[in-house]
């Protein structure tokens, strides 16, 4: 009963049809009358009022009332249970491997109704959050760096001359519904030594496509229809983009996986090309969003590149939807050694100026001692939080345990989503600033 239930709750739409169907159904009996002719109608009665009169010896209305009660009543059981049935048939006949598939349609609808979220970065801290959030939304946009030059996808990048598709890929999997087959399969590696030797098949059924279809923007829609993914996934831009930094001792590195390996502080940033072109769906995800977030993720070589593509800087300078950056729970050796919340922050400023990122979202919760040491032991230490001085970087601050209880060095992704999205809330409902980590305090 209570699965029958589910089908008239808001938002399916339903109650309206089953309101056509009922008046469907009266016309459709006053139409039958009007053809057969009352007097027809009249002499099915009278048979009854003799059938009545054999049984009962008297002409008993009440009971003649009864019968044709019952027979309205086994009328609609018999209509009611062949249309749960037809429904039911078709259903398995479309989706022959889902059930409750009433739950799943209104999970369907809830999502739907999700605030607008659109997740900027790369790597594997953008594939993490997007787990989570896809559980919360449907409208959920992910802009990813095509930057990476290392590996399967720097290969698949120069033999064919397109964007690299690992972060891509990554992506699409965290967003699909059933991730866990995918990820097994699509991060499958080829062995061997010939020339698939250490491709991954969700790097070449991404490269197939895009030449299948032209380009990366309509090969990841297709993907996205294959995989059922709840929002879309987007590259920043099109165009084969390097990295090139400039390093404290002087060096310039070009590459994302040679300024990733390079034993000494980044000082500064760019792309080869310069002021390369974003993709226009990227630019419009961000303009319409309720919340657009930065991170997690390697601060250089995973969220920065997004930033330094003009359009995508300016869409988030225009956008009414306040930007927040995720920080990292851990310092990255190479990229982010020592770096404290708001070193991070200087940083992003130093790229692409002050009053683009409103707030920062820093993890307080403290990971288990053994994941410290082993950490430690690489050259990552947990990110100090430095209060006065991201207050003095015009940032609000907002701190959360947001490691779950798995107390590991990264956020866990159903934690995250959910602050996330309370956060969007409160957000919009314009509570002060200065108040705002107060407030989270005491309603945590």
């Amino acid at each position: 009963m209570k699965r029958l239930v589910r089908w008239l709750y808001p938002g399916f739409g339903i109650k309206r049809w089953m309101l056509l169907f009922s008046l469907g159904l009266v016309l459709l009996i006053f139409g039958v009358t009007l053809v057969l002719n009352y007097q027809l109608l009249s002499m099915v009665e009278e048979q009854i009022f003799r059938f009545v009169y054999m049984v009962t010896g008297q002409y008993n209305y009440a009971i003649l009332a009864l019968w044709g009660l019952v027979l309205s009543l086994g009328g609609a059981f018999c209509m009611a249970v062949s249309i749960r049935k037809l429904v039911k048939r078709f259903i398995a006949l479309l989706v022959p491997q889902e059930s409750k598939v009433s739950e799943q349609m209104l999970n369907r609808v809830l999502l739907a109704r999700g605030p607008r979220v659109t997740a900027i970065g790369g790597g594997h801290g953008l594939s993490m959050l997007l787990r989570g959030l896809k559980h919360k939304t449907s409208n959920l946009t992910a802009v990813v760096t095509v930057a990476d030059d290392g590996g399967s996808s720097g290969r698949l990048r120069e033999e064919m001359g397109i964007i690299a598709p690992g972060d891509l890929r990554n992506c699409l999997v965290a967003m699909a519904d059933k991730e866990s087959l995918l990820e097994e399969s699509f991060q499958y590696r080829f062995g061997g030594k010939g020339e698939l030797a250490g491709h991954s098949l969700g790097n070449l059924f991404l490269a197939a496509l895009i030449e299948e279809f032209g380009n990366a923007e309509n090969a990841l829609k297709a993907a996205s229809r294959i995989l059922n993914v709840r929002g879309q996934v987007i590259p920043s831009t099109t165009e084969t983009v390097r990295l090139s930094a400039l390093m404290a001792d002087g060096a310039t590195v070009v590459g994302e996986s040679e300024i990733s390996a390079y034993p000494s502080r980044i000082v500064k940033l760019s792309t080869i090309p310069e002021a390369v072109s974003a993709v226009p769906a990227a630019a419009d995800a961000i303009l319409s969003s309720d919340l657009v977030v930065l991170g997690p993720g390697s601060l250089y070589t995973s969220i920065l590149p997004n930033l330094l593509v003009p359009d995508i800087l300016r869409a988030i300078r225009e956008s009414e939807a306040p930007c927040l950056y995720v920080c990292n729970v851990m310092t990255q050796p190479g990229e982010t050694d020592h770096f404290t919340v708001a070193d991070h922050l200087k940083a992003l400023i130093q790229h692409i100026g002050p009053g683009v990122i409103d707030f920062v979202l820093a993890n307080d919760g403290r990971p288990a001692d053994a994941v410290v040491a082993r950490y430690a032991a690489a050259g990552a230490e947990p990110v100090a939080i430095d209060e006065e001085e991201v207050k003095k970087l015009g940032v609000t601050l907002i701190r959360a345990d947001l490691l779950g209880e798995a107390r590991s060095a990264v956020h866990d992704a159903d934690v995250l989503a959910e602050e996330l999205v309370r956060l969007k809330s409160l957000l919009h409902a314009h509570i002060a600033p200065n108040l705002l980590d107060e407030y989270l305090r005491r309603n945590r």
